[in-house]
């Protein structure tokens, strides 16, 4: 057994591939496993928070890697393979508070709420033939 002179050897090539092998195998798996760890993303393309509209339909897109469930206003919604939905919102004239929520298959939940105005004009039937109709308190006798 003969003792060398340094006390510090170089790591042999084969260690080094080994090391970086480990190494790459932990940095997948870490890679793999974030969704598990810090929940599936959920991305909403939706219209900004506190918008005013003046069209009753808002269309809201977007993706939900791991859906179990995903959920708009308490209704549920059809997710692709891939993740992505597609839908629309149909606002009440005023204040209106749309609720995106989403369960995944690791049990995280995440939830996104927008708060958006419509503005819209408030029509009223009429009729040009308005005189005709008599109302209820004018009418004498409707039995």
């Amino acid at each position: 057994m003969t003792l060398s002179r340094n006390k510090f050897e170089l790591p042999t090539l084969s260690t080094i591939l080994i090391g970086l092998g480990i190494l790459g195998v932990c940095a997948l798996a870490a890679y793999n496993l974030r969704d598990a760890l810090f929940g599936a993303p959920l991305r909403v393309h939706a219209a900004a928070d506190g918008t005013i509209f003046t069209d009753t339909f808002v269309p809201l897109t977007g993706s939900a890697d791991h859906a179990k469930t995903l959920l708009i206003n308490g209704r549920p919604i059809a997710i692709d393979r891939q993740g992505d939905f597609n839908d629309a919102v149909l606002l009440s004239p005023g204040y209106n508070i749309v609720e995106v929520a989403f369960y995944d298959k690791f049990g995280n939940e995440k939830r996104k709420t927008y708060h958006w105005y419509l503005d819209q004009e408030r029509t009223v039937a009429h009729s040009e033939d308005q005189d005709r109709f008599a109302t209820l308190d004018e009418q004498e006798d409707i039995y």
